[in-house]
């Protein structure tokens, strides 16, 4: 049986179906019998669907202005 460590490593690529049939089967056998893995995957399955449902805009993006705003020069205020 998966450890609950492990799970956390196959989450994304549970979701994603990106597993054999044999670890995908280990995965849904551990989240059957633990409540906290099975809360993580719903968790991963939600923030996935969110993302997906998102605009994607391709226009660039500036990170330095937004690291700027999330960091600003010390002294400098909002």
């Amino acid at each position: 049986m998966l450890t609950c460590e492990q799970m956390a490593e196959l989450g994304s690529d549970f979701i994603d179906r990106r597993l054999s049939r044999r670890t995908r089967l280990a995965v849904l056998l551990h989240v059957r019998k633990c409540p906290h893995c099975s809360r993580y995957i719903k968790q991963l399955r939600l923030t996935s669907q969110a993302l997906q449902a998102l605009p994607f805009d391709d226009e660039p993006v500036d990170s330095r202005a937004i690291l700027a705003r999330v960091h600003p020069p010390q002294g400098a205020s909002h």
